[in-house]
């Protein structure tokens, strides 16, 4: 299977090279890479959300803080608005092996899937992903 993906690039890459004006990229392409899909934890616990919440969008691209000195979960990421303000955590449950990929230096971020709300609590999903390059 490897030889066989190798051929095909082989074969991409003659084929730009013998394009007039293309030549292949000299950096490779990025990828998204879906991990997970969870709730945001902690919502009910922020201050002013009640005010964020018009402003977040389903689609909207957020940013995960990893906050290694949390005294309760020393594996906390904090999830993030585009403005940076903040929205909630990365259920404990699920956050060791993201906050181990962040502190090895990966790139991770998380789309806003759904809002709604139950009471007082906004419920927000989000769908994570490692950014690769």
């Amino acid at each position: 299977m490897k030889e066989l993906a190798n051929t095909e690039r082989a074969g991409l890459l003659r084929l730009l090279r013998e394009e007039p004006g293309l030549q292949p990229p000299d950096v490779p392409y990025s990828r998204d890479i879906f991990l997970l899909e969870t709730l945001v934890a902690g919502t009910t616990h922020v201050v002013g959300i009640e005010e964020l919440e018009p402003y977040l969008k389903p689609g909207e691209r957020l940013k995960l803080l990893r906050i290694p000195e949390n005294p309760s979960d020393p594996y906390a990421i904090k999830v993030l608005n585009r403005d940076g303000l903040k929205l909630g955590y990365v259920p404990r449950e699920q956050n060791l092996i993201l906050a181990r990929l962040m502190d090895g230096g990966k790139e991770l971020f998380a789309l806003l899937t759904e809002k709604n709300r139950r009471g007082d609590w906004l419920r927000l999903r989000i769908q994570i992903f490692l950014h690769e390059e």
